[in-house]
Order: C-alpha cells, then sequence, then structure tokens
C-alpha cells in the first residue's frame, strides 16, 4: 500500500507547528470540520482545525473599490466584548470582529450595522456577497486590555476585553462583471456537533472554484482545490457538490462541531468563483493552514471583474 503522509501539527506554538508523518494519519488538536477520507482501501480521519470565524466575513466588506489602491491603508482602531453569556474565547474573537469592523468604517467611510450582520445570517451573506468590497490584508494585535465593571455591589461585577488593532485595509482593482453569476448553498443552515455538510454551486459560465472553510478560530483552509479534490474546474451549466455522493461512499465527509469548551459556533464556507486559475497564497509554516490576511491579500490580489463570491454561513450547536 502507498504511504500517505500528512502535515500533522503535533504541537501548537501560536502560529508555530511541529510537523511529523502518519501512514493516514491527521490529528491537530483543535477540530472543527472533519473530513473522513478513504484513501488506497483504508480509511483515512482529517481533522480540519477550527479557522476563521464566520465574522472573518466582516474583513470583506468595503465601501466603492478604486483601481491602484491594492496597497491598502493601515488604521488603528479598537474593539471590545463584555465575557457575559459567552466563553473567554467567545469574547476575544468578538472583541476582535468589533476592532475588524472599526477599521472598515473608518476606511470605507460608512456604519455598518454590526448586530445585524453578526445576528442576521442572511443580512450578513447578502453585505458580504454586495459589488462594493475589500479586505484587510494585514493586521497587528497592538495590546489588550482588562476591565472589570460593578455599577451595583450585590451584582456579579462583567469582566470586559479590550483589543487594540492595527489593520491594513486594500480595495480590489476593477468592477465587478454583472453578467457572472454564482449560485451556492448549503445542505443546511444550523448544525448540530457530529450532522454531515456538503456544498452545492453552479455557475452561468466556465470557471474555477475554490471552497474555502471561515471558522471560529481565526484561520482558514481551502477544501477545492486540496488533496482530497485536486479539480477545480467546473463547466458552464454543471453542478459543483464538494462532497459528491460518490465521494461520500468512498469516505469523504464534512462533519462539523464547535471549539472544545463552545456551545455554540458562528461559521461559513466561502466559494469563490474565478475565470481563471488563480495559485493559492503560501500556506502558514508549511502546515494546511492559511491566515486571514494571506486570504484577503489573494482575494484582494484578483479583480473584481475576474471574480464572484458567495458566503454561505452556518451555526453549529453543541450536543
Amino acid at each position: 500500500m502507498k504511504r500517505i503522509i500528512f502535515l500533522v501539527p503535533m504541537l501548537q506554538r501560536g502560529n508555530a507547528y511541529h510537523i511529523g508523518s502518519h501512514a493516514g494519519a491527521w490529528e491537530p488538536g483543535k477540530t472543527n470540520l472533519s473530513v473522513l477520507c478513504d484513501l488506497c482501501g483504508k480509511k483515512t480521519l482529517m481533522l480540519i482545525n477550527k479557522i476563521i470565524s464566520v465574522l472573518f466575513c466582516l474583513l470583506l466588506l468595503l465601501a466603492p473599490v478604486s483601481a491602484g489602491s491594492a496597497d491598502g491603508r493601515w488604521v488603528t482602531c479598537e474593539g471590545q466584548a463584555e465575557v457575559a453569556n459567552v466563553t473567554a474565547a467567545e469574547a476575544v474573537q468578538i472583541a476582535l470582529t468589533e476592532a475588524r469592523r472599526n477599521a472598515i468604517e473608518e476606511v470605507a467611510g460608512v456604519q455598518l450595522a454590526s448586530a445585524s450582520i453578526v445576528q442576521d445570517f442572511t443580512l450578513l451573506s447578502d453585505v458580504v456577497n454586495s459589488s462594493s468590497y475589500g479586505q484587510i490584508v494585514a493586521e497587528k494585535v497592538v495590546q489588550w486590555d482588562v476591565e472589570v465593571l460593578q455599577k451595583d455591589k450585590t451584582k456579579p461585577p462583567v469582566i470586559v476585553y479590550k483589543v487594540k488593532l492595527c489593520a491594513r485595509v486594500a480595495r480590489p482593482e476593477g468592477k465587478p462583471d454583472p453578467a457572472f453569476k454564482l449560485d451556492a448553498k448549503l445542505n443546511k443552515s444550523v448544525f448540530t456537533t457530529g450532522e454531515e455538510m456538503f456544498v452545492k454551486a453552479r455557475a452561468n459560465r466556465q470557471c474555477f472554484i475554490t471552497l474555502i472553510n471561515l471558522t471560529a478560530d481565526s484561520r482558514a483552509i481551502v477544501l477545492v482545490p486540496s488533496m482530497v479534490r485536486t479539480q477545480s474546474r467546473l463547466a458552464k451549466g454543471d453542478r459543483f457538490r464538494f462532497p459528491t455522493k460518490s465521494e461520500q461512499a468512498s469516505g469523504i465527509h464534512l462533519k462539523v462541531g464547535t471549539l472544545p469548551g463552545h456551545k455554540k459556533d458562528r461559521e461559513a464556507i466561502m466559494v469563490v468563483a474565478t475565470k481563471n486559475r488563480q495559485p493559492l497564497p503560501p500556506k502558514l509554516d508549511n502546515t494546511p493552514y492559511y491566515t486571514a490576511d494571506a486570504v484577503g491579500s489573494w482575494l484582494v490580489d484578483i479583480p473584481l471583474s475576474e471574480r464572484t463570491i458567495k458566503v454561505l454561513p452556518y451555526e453549529i450547536v453543541s450536543k
């Protein structure tokens, strides 16, 4: 039997990973979306690390596009979140999301309805898929602070996480091609941990599909093209599905789950259709993962006339 070598994140220290090899085994520490593969006659378990939050979709929002602005503009903004009815890890992501949204507001000169965007999946998808958007292509956390609020001494205090973020927001060149249409959907929008997901898409012209999982810990992984499916070309009128029924029969499945300790997570699948094949950005330290800024830079380098995007938000509830 052919020996299958996977990159295995054995220990995680920030963005650094120890890489090892196993015959048909891939076992990262945190798992959200898993791909169960049957390769060479034996089932291979590929557990995909939790990646970019659905709220990362807010990084894709911007005001009208202007040519030659791909270098972007650096801004420093703040965000905060109360550790109330959410875990500390969830509060961190909410604070980061608010800071990112504020960065976009400062560059775009508009105010985004954050509560609606976060809570209403339909609105989120509509806004992200609008014709005027851009990407945060680089970011750096400047400072974290904690504030304790207690107006009433007879009630428990509220802990507030505060973050200061420096972000570079870039705008893609060109204008969207109104004739380039893409339809995409998931089999459902709310999942319970362990349930299986599949993605369907269809375009009105020949294109190349890139399928990206945006999950709840601010990273990304490309599902297609990948070692599971290298072919990304979609002929005009053909239907895209991942995984296909034949792939499922051979042991390839997408199963969802919340982050450890989380009761609920909101995430998304991003379907990017391009007129021509687009090289993917370098992976994070030779791992299967991409950073938010790498994905943002990749998108902003593709002219709007050459691509169209559908973001499919979903929610995962633990059992």
